[in-house]
């Protein structure tokens, strides 16, 4: 198959291209604007001399190619690089989320586009993980930074509903991590990994907040699904096969890698879609196109985290 993935330099895609060109069976078309970031990331994981790709850097030769399948990796990225920016949320979504539609129009109705959503569309509360039947409270008159990015997937994904004759898949993710990760982007995760690395003392707060870290292979197992599936229009909530609490990452790397922490009583940052104290789903609507988990979040940190952090065996 011929595979368009948009946003080519970003985290999720990353894990995505090493596994599809690590298969050898599809041609990857990678949609970025910097070439440089593309064939650095290809040289880090040896596959420079790998033939089945292409790195395309103008969005405006994209309806030029055939693809089979088109997969949307765009996102604007975290809090701390999108500097309260908040329209991007809205106009980068909304750009790149039409050229794909474009191209079913246009250029091949039959070809399925895979749009990677977020948890975000469930609200900014998460007392409770998400269900099949959770409902999103958004006061209308009383809209806040915080509710944007919901608003915006939740718009993105009803257009594609509307679009019922084209194939069209969302997976919402709630959380994932892998080893190509920007250290930079101001998770917790990533700030125990920036703590561990700097022999500094990680500092948090009391609240035990809950996680759902997708595994790679679960995510590139999942599209895998998607693409066999036939003729759908649906979103899936794509999950890890159990949750993780704050206080065990914390403990696994203070036992493992040495991590020194200290809790503190204060309120975190809210983040820019709002605090979620239970951010995972335990609907499993995805079983029905065969998907199953095979990895905890747990799993997915110790397995990601060994690529990031030196050797524990000295600790």
């Amino acid at each position: 198959m011929n595979i368009a993935i948009m946003g080519a330099t970003s985290h999720i895609a990353k894990g995505l291209i090493d596994r599809f060109l690590q298969s050898r069976k599809d041609h990857i078309y990678l949609f970025s604007r910097s070439a440089g970031k593309i064939q650095n990331f290809l040289a880090a994981i040896n596959a420079s001399a790998n033939e089945n790709y292409t790195i395309c850097t103008n969005y405006q030769t994209f309806s030029s190619f055939s693809y089979d399948v088109i997969i949307n990796c765009v996102g604007v990225g975290t809090l701390n690089k999108l500097r309260r920016n908040f329209r991007l949320y809205f106009s980068v979504t909304e750009e790149f989320d039409n050229m794909a539609i474009a191209y079913l129009c246009n250029s091949c109705r039959n070809a399925l586009y895979i749009s990677l959503s977020s948890g975000a569309v469930y609200g900014r509360k998460f007392s409770t993980s998400a269900q099949e039947g959770s409902v999103n409270r958004l006061q209308v008159n009383h809209v806040i930074p915080e509710d944007y990015y919901g608003i915006v997937r939740i718009n993105a994904e009803a257009k594609h509903r509307a679009h019922c004759d084209f194939r069209i898949i969302d997976l919402r993710i709630f959380s994932y991590f892998s080893r190509y990760i920007d250290l930079a982007d101001g998770y917790f995760i990533t700030d125990v990994m920036e703590a561990i690395l700097s022999n500094k003392v990680l500092v948090t707060n009391n609240t035990n907040i809950v996680r759902d870290y997708l595994h790679p292979e679960d995510l590139f197992a999942m599209v895998v699904k998607c693409i066999h599936a036939g003729k759908l229009n649906q979103a899936y909530d794509v999950n890890s096969s159990v949750p993780v609490a704050k206080q065990e990452i914390i403990e696994y790397f203070a036992s493992e890698y040495g991590l020194k922490y200290k809790k503190l009583d204060f309120s975190e940052d809210v983040s820019a879609t709002g605090e979620k104290s239970n951010y995972y789903s335990t609907s499993n609507f995805a079983s029905k196109i065969g998907y199953i988990p095979q990895f905890s979040s747990m799993d997915t940190i110790k397995d990601e985290a060994k690529y990031i952090l030196p050797d524990n065996s000295t600790v």
